[in-house]
């Protein structure tokens, strides 16, 4: 059945009839019927608006409302910061500034302070130089650095305390010199309570350290990296030293090899200075004790080892030419000890007792008897005597005089040597020497006179004492004195067929 379909047009009062019933018929619950200007009417219907609660949504819009303040916040703290640490950085490079920290590094030195161009960014303070100088009466003179860089921290742009983790300079010089008990030791009081300038390492690559007179130091050490620490785990200032060369005068030179210092009151405690020979890396001379560098009238004594060191690295160049070879320290209750008085006149005087190193000998070389006993016992051996047992001595420096003294040398069979040898700071040589040759290659000689010339047997050895005289250059002793002027009457063979020196040394 089909449903009759609405015609498609419409008269006026048919319109009219439609919007009257409707009106009368079902109300108008979504619109409302208004009259036109015309006089025509219509509903208008007022659209309503979705009202639904999505609380997933609204949480965001809140997220996102607190992430904008929190971005605006950040903004504006980051704006501050920047314009706070711009406005510490200005104040960082002032004149009054760079003035204020001059006060600060004199207060916590006691020395008068000059800082050279100056200048801080937001991780670091720079300056071209900075000079330290102290009053008479401290044993530190002066100390100049160059190139100076402090990792800082951000409470330094204050400018109540200059703190940070390191300072650095490329190189620095530090002059030590005698203190006079009548002058001040400080520019300035200490100040108790915390330090206005905090570093946790001081580090310079190359720091030469003078003693005494600038112009003419008795010591020099050249080209040593150095680490300073304020307070090392034990709570005292410590001092670390690594390489660099050491100069003493009337010394042979020396190198240093690493060194660790701590500093307690107005003494320096030398944990370890290990010390090496120039030109000879296997060496060890090593040095531990206290130094007292404000008591001018009392000796500081420091012990000695020594480890396979050279005897020209003690004794010299010139006196280890004569003597030669590698020695190590003996437990002594006397010996082994540097000791030196901090005054005008330090006078050091070191001591050692030593003996042959493992697996080193002894050679002697230069002096005229040895050339002599060679060719009157047709043996070259002689004319260089290597010694590898019973080897002993003490070997002493005092104001530039070098003795071997107590001196024991031994080889089985050959030869030994007894006596001691002394040397001037004019490398002038004097001492005496005792002589054993071998009993049996006195007798193999069949030479009476050099059988009368040694004494009779005594520990396996017959004995001859010699002068040692002449210098360095040119070693004297009396042995062809003593040959020539020694004709034995018992001697079984005619006189005329006893060679002389000169006939027993002249060359074959």
């Amino acid at each position: 059945m089909s449903v009759p379909s609405e015609p498609e047009k419409y008269s006026i009062d048919q319109m009219m009839d439609r919007l009257k019933n409707r009106r009368e018929g079902v109300p108008l619950a979504d619109g409302k019927l208004v009259t036109r200007a015309d006089g025509s009417q219509a509903i208008r219907v007022r659209m309503k608006k979705r009202r639904s609660h999505q609380l997933h949504k609204e949480q965001r819009r809140s997220q996102h409302r607190a992430r904008m303040l929190q971005v605006s916040g950040a903004l504006v703290l980051v704006l501050l910061a920047l314009f706070g640490s711009g406005v510490a950085i200005v104040f960082a490079n002032s004149a009054p500034f760079r003035e204020g920290l001059v006060r600060k590094i004199a207060l916590c030195s006691g020395a008068g302070a000059e800082l050279h161009q100056f200048r801080m960014n937001p991780t670091s303070a720079n300056a071209s130089a900075l000079t330290l100088t102290w009053p008479a009466g401290n044993v530190l003179g002066s100390l100049k650095a160059r190139n100076l860089y402090a990792e800082i921290s951000p409470v330094s742009f204050l400018g109540k305390s200059m703190v940070g983790e390191e300072v650095r300079a490329s190189e620095a010089t530090l002059t030590l010199r005698i203190p006079q008990a009548d002058k001040p030791s400080r520019e300035i009081p200490a100040s108790e309570g915390i330090q206005p300038v905090r570093f946790n390492h001081y580090n310079l690559p190359k720091l030469h350290i003078l003693v005494g007179n600038p112009s003419a130091p008795g010591i020099r050490m050249h080209g040593s990296e150095a680490s300073f620490i304020p307070q090392n785990p034990n709570g005292r200032p410590q001092l670390l030293l690594s390489r660099g060369d050491l100069t003493i005068k009337g010394w042979p030179k020396l190198q240093m090899d690493r060194s660790h210092i701590e500093f307690r009151g107005n003494d320096a405690d030398i944990i370890g200075m290990r010390l090496r020979h120039a030109t000879d890396p296997r060496g060890v001379f090593e040095l531990s004790g206290t130094l007292s560098p404000y008591a001018t009238n009392q000796a500081s004594t420091l012990a000695v080892q020594l480890d396979s060191y050279l005897v020209a690295g003690i004794a010299g160049t010139e006196l280890g030419r004569l003597f030669s070879g590698r020695i190590d320290t003996v437990s002594s209750s006397t010996s082994n000890y540097l000791s030196f008085t901090p005054g005008p006149d330090p006078s050091p005087s070191l001591s050692v007792t030593f003996r042959n190193s493992l697996a080193s000998v002894l050679e002697v070389t230069g002096f005229p008897f040895l050339f002599g006993l060679s060719q009157t016992l047709d043996d070259e051996w002689f004319a260089r005597p290597v010694f590898d047992s019973e080897i002993r001595g003490i070997l002493r420096r005092v104001d530039g005089n070098v003795s071997i003294e107590n001196l024991n040398l031994e080889n089985k069979g050959r030869m030994a040597l007894r006596g001691m040898v002394a040397m001037t700071p004019n490398r002038i040589l004097s001492g005496k020497l005792e002589v054993g040759v071998a009993q049996g290659m006195i007798q193999s000689s069949e030479n009476p006179r050099l059988d009368a010339l040694f004494g009779p047997p005594r520990d396996n050895f017959r004995w001859l004492t010699l002068k040692i005289s002449g210098n360095t250059n040119s070693p004297a002793d009396n042995f062809k004195d003593l040959y020539e002027s020694n004709i034995d009457s018992k001697a079984t063979a005619p006189a005329d067929r006893i060679p002389s020196f000169e006939d027993l040394t002249r060359p074959k």
